[in-house]
């Protein structure tokens, strides 16, 4: 059911008229949401999400996809985070976060938490550019056969109606 869900979003997603720019950094975005453990810190990209101007689908698609990954990928975000936080060049700049009013909140210092987002920078920039790409490519040649599959109407019943009616 989870899985059936996740894929009518998408479908949405990609059958709508939204800007491939807006639906790939909401996805580039979501990826910090996923990885990043804690609710401070997921607090804090799901209130940068709503701030900006991305799409919030694509957002909690990318979410949730990177959320699994983000599994697989803990002990290497460990080790990343453990190097990065005992590097001795950054130990001053590490020490000026914790001693600010709100930063040690995030929990920022947690060796797992600064690995996923060191994780999420490297992988911000793919994610964005392959998303746009994708987005691009699939309006140009899949759009019109996707909305005619069956199992599309299924899914999307209702919802895409405007979409399918052009």
């Amino acid at each position: 059911m989870f899985i059936a869900k996740l894929i009518k979003e998408i479908l949405k997603i990609l059958q709508t008229d939204i800007s491939p720019n807006q639906i790939a950094f909401g996805a580039a975005v979501g990826v910090f949401l996923g990885l990043v453990p804690g609710i401070a810190m997921k607090c804090v990209f799901f209130f940068l999400i709503l701030l900006l101007r991305v799409n919030i689908g694509s957002a909690l698609a990318a979410c949730t996809l990177f959320g699994v990954l983000g599994l697989a990928l803990d002990p290497a975000a460990d080790k990343i985070g453990f190097f990065i936080l005992n590097a001795d060049s950054l130990v001053p700049f590490w020490t000026y976060l914790y001693n600010a009013e709100i930063i040690p909140l995030t929990n920022f210092n947690n060796s797992l938490v600064a690995g996923n987002i060191v994780l999420g920078i490297i992988f911000f920039a793919p994610v964005f550019f392959a998303s746009k790409k994708f987005i691009s490519y699939y309006r140009t040649h899949w759009r019109d056969k996707v909305i005619k599959w069956r199992v599309t109407k299924l899914l999307t019943a209702g919802i895409l109606s405007h979409t399918i009616l052009k």
